[in-house]
């Protein structure tokens, strides 16, 4: 919910080039790694329905959901946590909010919605990229920590 607001009233207002970052997303993805593909992929799902009810909400509700609840689950399916190194994590965070943008508009396009602007969607999936880039080396260790602080039993 924090990732949410923050997004929505933040970082929504900064007027960055391109995508505005998503962090959300790098949320989701850290929690991915924290607790494994289920937590990743139920996390996704509430991140994205949240976005999606939550205003300036617009276009076909769940389509975030949808996206986020498998960009969880692969995040926390895909990395073995003996492999948990600084550039892979970061690399992650990059390629899956740059996955993120891309799914995004692929779907929108196939529910036939004239939102997508296919001029601007590398654009936008490359600077969505670059801020998840950004916000990795902050936000991915910061969950981490709180997770291992909260529940450190159940941490990966």
């Amino acid at each position: 919910m924090v990732a949410v607001m923050l997004q929505l009233t933040l970082l929504s207002r900064l007027g960055l080039p391109g995508a505005t970052p998503d962090l959300v997303v790098v949320c989701v993805v850290a929690l991915a790694l924290a607790y494994g593909p289920v937590t990743g992929a139920v996390v996704g799902f509430a991140a994205g329905l949240t976005l999606g009810f939550t205003p300036p909400a617009g276009g076909v509700i769940g389509i975030q959901a949808l996206v986020f609840l498998v960009i969880g689950f692969l995040t926390g399916a895909v990395i073995d946590p003996r492999d948990r190194t600084v550039p892979i994590l970061v690399g992650m965070v990059g390629l899956s909010t740059g996955a993120a943008a891309l799914a995004y508009a692929l779907i929108l396009a196939a529910f036939g919605s004239n939102q997508v602007s296919w001029q601007e969607v590398p654009t936008l999936v490359l600077t969505s990229s670059l801020y998840g880039l950004l916000l990795a080396p902050i936000v991915v260790p910061t969950i981490s920590w709180l997770v291992r602080r909260i529940t450190p039993e159940t941490a990966i």
